[in-house]
């Protein structure tokens, strides 16, 4: 076997392990709430978000901190990931002054927030939850890394009665078998592609395995934390972080 084929195998295994990410996000999005009927909802039509808020962890989607209040009753702070998880936040940085933000949150109502400004912090930094009825939204700077943090903050403007809110939220177990099928059909063109004849049947056993994992994933999902875990630890092993 070939040097090239060797690192080429590497390559496709930290590949595969964050599609693995993706993958575990969608085929376990659909069960993060218990009671569907009894979810908040984070909507900002500007950057075309409409997703439930959990309170498990931000591996899972939009993240309430259990140490901040609840809409209306003071200070919220919201999580989400701009890239993987669903990258939730993947165009926050998009918000201007005076984009609407609404937070639907069941027995409470419909709180309407205006952004106020943004701004961007060192990671180590820690934000009151005492600041009045303020939504704060955070995610990691610039995009693709976690040294910094963008937040947004809007300033709480009304309170309407609670009506469910009608979203284009629907399953997304079906985009974590697209990713399965992305990176199967990458494996198959490399392999095609692939100059050194007698090591393709080897490209093509690892593509096969490799997509055979994603699909376990699929079929029983690991808990997002731990795969987010995993992927930490490849990273700095190999010196990414």
């Amino acid at each position: 076997m070939k040097i090239s084929t060797i690192l080429i195998i590497i390559g496709m295994i930290i590949i595969s392990l964050y599609f693995s990410v993706e993958v575990s996000y969608y085929a376990s999005a659909d069960t993060v709430v218990d009671n569907k009927s009894d979810v908040p909802y984070l909507l900002i039509p500007k950057i075309n978000v409409e997703q439930s808020i959990n309170n498990k962890s931000i591996s899972y989607g939009i993240y309430f901190e259990p140490k901040s209040s609840k809409p209306g009753f003071g200070t919220t702070i919201l999580f989400g990931h701009r890239t993987f998880h669903g990258s939730p936040f993947l165009n926050l940085d998009k918000l201007k002054k005076g984009d609407n933000i609404t937070v639907s949150w069941p027995g409470l109502g419909n709180v309407e927030y205006t952004v106020e400004k943004s701004f961007v912090v060192p990671a180590s930094y820690r934000m009151s939850v005492d600041q009045g009825n303020t939504l704060f939204l955070i995610t990691c700077y610039p995009l693709g890394s976690s040294k910094e943090r963008l937040i947004i903050q809007a300033n709480q403007t009304k309170i309407n009665p609670f009506q469910a809110t009608k979203t284009n939220e629907t399953s997304k177990k079906p985009y974590a078998l697209l990713f399965i099928a992305l990176f199967f059909v990458f494996g198959l063109i490399l392999d095609y592609a692939y100059p050194i004849q007698e090591d393709k049947i080897i490209l093509f056993i690892v593509t096969v395995t490799l997509t055979v994992f994603l699909l376990l994933g699929y079929f029983f999902p690991l808990p997002a934390d731990q795969v987010s875990s995993y992927i930490s630890n490849v990273s700095s092993f190999f010196g990414f972080d």
